[in-house]
């Protein structure tokens, strides 16, 4: 179960930070567009090439670390999904109101810096068990780079975002 929970994370990770590469570094990179016609402009020659030793540069291993750093939101929000999973069925199971938990919680400081530590805490376990540890996310990224599933990969991304969608509605409706 380790193994699925860790192979889950890592494909919405890769997920992630392929896209926000693709927009970031092409979609939105004016010089990359620059760079695919075919300029004898020497200075957008010029451009094109210190753009391309900045990429370079930003890169570690061939993962560019400030993309790594923003993909890094998606395994915390399937973190914290977990958590409402675990407080929807704690909900449904002892029929108990979200709001009467809220005002116990927001109303008590203490009761508040300790739900805080709890998700916080929860949130660096995960990521540093799952991705994080021993560089995990680097043998994962190989790994589905050469088998190159990449529907079966962006399905599972696509789905998990319905369900966590959806387990977030459930929670907020009973508000």
């Amino acid at each position: 179960m380790r193994k699925l929970l860790e192979k889950y994370y890592n494909i919405n990770y890769y997920c992630t930070y392929r896209l926000l590469f693709f927009i970031f570094n092409r979609m939105l990179n004016p010089f990359y567009w620059l760079s695919l016609s075919k300029w004898n402009n020497r200075y957008i020659n010029r451009c094109i090439s210190i753009d391309k030793r900045q990429e370079a540069a930003g890169m570690d291993k061939g993962i560019n670390g400030t993309i790594c750093i923003w993909a890094t939101h998606t395994p915390c929000i399937i973190s914290f999904w977990m958590l409402c999973l675990v407080c929807l069925a704690c909900i449904k199971i002892f029929k108990v109101g979200l709001l009467s938990i809220l005002d116990m919680v927001f109303g008590n400081i203490f009761l508040c810096v300790l739900l805080f530590a709890v998700i916080v805490l929860s949130l660096y376990y995960a990521n540093h068990i799952f991705l994080f540890k021993h560089d995990k996310y680097r043998k994962y990224f190989a790994e589905f780079d050469k088998k190159k599933r990449y529907l079966l990969y962006y399905g599972i991304y696509v789905v998990s975002l319905v369900v966590q969608l959806a387990t977030f509605y459930l929670l907020l409706s009973g508000v």
